[in-house]
């Protein structure tokens, strides 16, 4: 059996990306590894960002490799180019969607989609912001028109 162990963004700029998170999620980073990776904790979950220009630099620097990469781990980089965007959506829920969504209208972090309804198997409303790496987080709650 697999155990969770985080779901984690591969981000292009930590500082934007930390910067962007921290706004939505109304909380600062609970662990921060070097520049390399940045991790938020709430109710036994965690959602966590990878810096990929971290290994980057470091490999190119070609400098002491083996101590912190194997062979393996630098061919599967070097060989494996990162596609940025819009693969993962992070679903996050709240009590009052028109409430969250005028509050992530005045912080202006990321681009807003209006408020959307779907009823499919069972009717939601939601709206979608983007992080600065172009992922979707959609959020959903009660709303009433």
């Amino acid at each position: 059996m697999l155990h969770l162990g985080s779901v984690y963004l591969i981000a292009r700029d930590m500082g934007k990306a930390i910067d962007f998170y921290e706004k939505l999620l109304e909380m600062k980073v609970s662990v921060k590894r070097y520049d390399r990776w940045a991790q938020f904790d709430f109710e036994g979950k965690c959602l966590a960002l990878f810096n990929e220009t971290f290994d980057e630099k470091l490999i190119s620097k070609n400098k002491e490799l083996e101590k912190h990469y194997n062979k393996a781990y630098i061919k599967y980089y070097c060989e494996n180019m990162i596609k940025h965007g819009n693969s993962t959506v992070l679903n996050f829920w709240v009590e009052d969607l028109r409430k969250e969504y005028e509050r992530l209208k005045l912080l202006n972090i990321g681009k807003l989609s209006e408020i959307m309804y779907i009823n499919i198997s069972s009717p939601y409303y939601m709206f979608v912001v983007s992080d600065p790496d172009g992922n979707t987080i959609e959020i959903t709650g009660r709303y009433t028109e």
